[in-house]
């Protein structure tokens, strides 16, 4: 007898049990709890280099009272506006409870202790991932059923990378919310025919965009739900041609009506554009479409939902194509987003964010449509508990993994770097450091910071606003680390200092023949000081990448 798992088989739970939308709230609120439990990890240090980009950017709104962001790489401009108004919100509580007594003491407060602004940023961005899980569940229950939702949910709720990028400032989790939306809306439009919900999808669209490039690819959605109804008989081939066309058109305009200077700094975006784009990557150098997409599928995959929920992602795959609303609104994205990826020069783990909901929906179908067709075939008492055990397989490992990884998170090398030199180093050192050891701020030691082209700049101006994204951009030269490897040879006098604080060498160890001038000045550097101390990442204890403390003679 061949088994069938039917797309709208049988259901273990009646969607119109109250203890359902009960189930939704917990898995809620425990995706809440285990993101804050280790949201402020390594503050008041940046230990995420992307991180301070953002601050910058949006600190620099306030102080100058403008709108202009003045860095468009991801282009990020809704995720900057985000925290600008976080910035005035958290400025306005200050001075109306006398923490903060004017501007100028609200900057020197947060150059202090970055994590007055940190902290709320990181805040902002776990909720909005807490609303996408909500959307994802949405999104699965309006497509299959509830429980399929409740499972897609419960998986993104413990999936070690989207935890991860819950707690980062960056503009990732955000773009993938959007993408979501917009695909709830391309539903709505494709069951109901909405203009208004057309409209929606289409400004929803535009959000994803202009909070990270690649997420054009959210229009696919909106583009099938249009070809669907025409596909259906309930569009003429000429008002499909038409609606496609205004959509293209109405996104392209709520871009501009978002953010505005996309087309008034249109040279800084190419600009930005350029130095986004390079061929290789410390760490992260890909090779061609085959090779990316296996390295994502046996790395950021595994990692993100696990064997177990990749195998029910296969088998859910396989049951969801029978689905015409799923391929043409939300298959043909997740697709294009995957292919997009694999085809770059580089590879992050980050960029698999958007697909990671659609997998988990994959998995949380094919176990709901396995436990129902077991009820229903075997009528065996042990079966539900047979379906929880495999939900139980799904879960507890990614649990796990991801507890772990807050371990990590808040006991950085970097981290214990800073911990030996507050308890070894003299005070008034100057060191040299290549992370944000904002958490040194108040100690006694003077900072230098790798700064590419204009050598190693006393740290302190790069906080106090002194230099500013666009300088930064200009200091890269096309190049995307900034750290010592990267200092221009004619600049690397400016780096001397007492201690160092190398937390890249490793990394460009490991790479050295792609590298040779950047771990050329490592490996000098390394022979000139005394290495005093040494730290490397271990899992579940401390994350990280492998640092070296170096000590220098008086007259070095």
């Amino acid at each position: 007898m061949r088994l069938r798992l039917p797309v709208n088989g049988p259901r273990l739970f009646s969607p119109q049990m109250p203890r359902i939308d009960w189930l939704l709230a917990i898995i809620l609120l425990a995706a809440l709890a285990i993101r804050l439990y280790s949201v402020a990890f390594g503050l008041p240090a940046l230990t995420d280099p992307d991180e301070l980009m953002f601050e910058l950017g949006a600190y620099r709104m306030i102080d100058g009272g403008g709108l202009n962001p003045e860095w468009f790489g991801h282009p990020a401009t809704t995720t900057m506006y985000m925290l600008a108004l976080i910035d005035a919100a958290v400025l306005g509580l200050g001075l109306a409870t006398g923490r903060f007594t004017s501007i100028e003491s609200f900057a020197s407060s947060i150059y202090a202790d970055p994590s007055i602004l940190v902290l709320p940023h990181r805040i902002a961005i776990v909720l909005i991932a807490v609303a996408g899980i909500a959307l994802a569940y949405r999104l699965a229950t309006r497509l299959f059923d509830r429980p399929t939702g409740l499972v897609t949910a419960a998986i993104l709720a413990v999936s070690p990378v989207h935890i991860t990028y819950s707690q980062l400032v960056r503009s990732d989790m955000m773009a993938t919310v959007f993408m979501l939306a917009a695909m709830l809306g391309a539903l709505a439009y494709a069951r109901h025919g909405s203009v208004r919900a057309l409209v929606a999808t289409g400004f929803c669209v535009a959000l994803a965009i202009t909070t990270k490039w690649p997420f054009a690819v959210a229009f696919l959605s909106l583009a099938g739900a249009v070809v669907l109804r025409w596909r259906d008989g309930l569009e003429s081939g000429r008002r499909t041609f038409v609606l496609l066309a205004a959509a293209a058109g109405g996104t392209l305009a709520a871009m501009v009506l978002i953010s505005p200077f996309l087309i008034i700094e249109w040279n800084t975006v190419v600009a930005n554009l350029r130095g986004e784009v390079q061929p290789y990557h410390l760490g992260a150098t890909g090779g061609g479409l085959i090779d990316n997409a296996l390295w994502y599928m046996s790395g950021p995959f595994v990692r993100a939902l696990g064997i177990t929920g990749l195998a029910l992602a296969a088998i859910g795959a396989a049951l969801a194509v029978r689905s015409r609303e799923f391929v043409f609104v939300a298959l043909v994205t997740g697709t294009a987003m995957l292919v997009l990826a694999s085809s770059q020069n580089i590879v992050f783990e980050r960029w698999i964010l958007a697909t990671v909901p659609l997998l988990a929906m994959l998995g949380g179908l094919a176990l709901v449509r396995i436990a129902a067709l077991a009820v229903a075939r075997l009528k065996f008492p042990a079966v539900p508990l047979a379906a929880g055990a495999l939900l139980a397989a799904t879960l507890v490992p990614l649990l796990l993994a991801a507890l772990a990884d807050g371990r990590e998170r808040m006991n950085d090398t970097r981290l214990l770097a800073s911990a030996w030199l507050r308890a070894n180093a003299a005070p008034g050192s100057t060191i040299l450091v290549e992370h944000f050891a904002l958490d040194l701020v108040e100690s006694k030691f003077d900072f230098v910071f790798p700064l590419g082209t204009l050598g190693c700049q006393d740290a302190r101006r790069l906080l106090d606003g002194r230099i500013d994204n666009s300088l930064i951009a200009s200091a890269r030269g096309g190049r995307t680390n900034l750290d010592y490897g990267t200092v221009a040879a004619e600049r690397i006098d400016t780096c001397r200092a007492d201690y160092a604080v190398l937390s890249q060498y490793a990394r460009y160890a490991a790479e050295k023949e792609r590298f040779p001038r950047e771990w050329s000045q490592y490996r000098d550097l390394i022979a000139r000081g005394e290495k005093v101390a040494e730290f490397y990442p271990e899992r579940g204890v401390a994350g990280g990448w492998p640092v070296v403390i170096l000590r220098f003679p008086a007259d070095e």
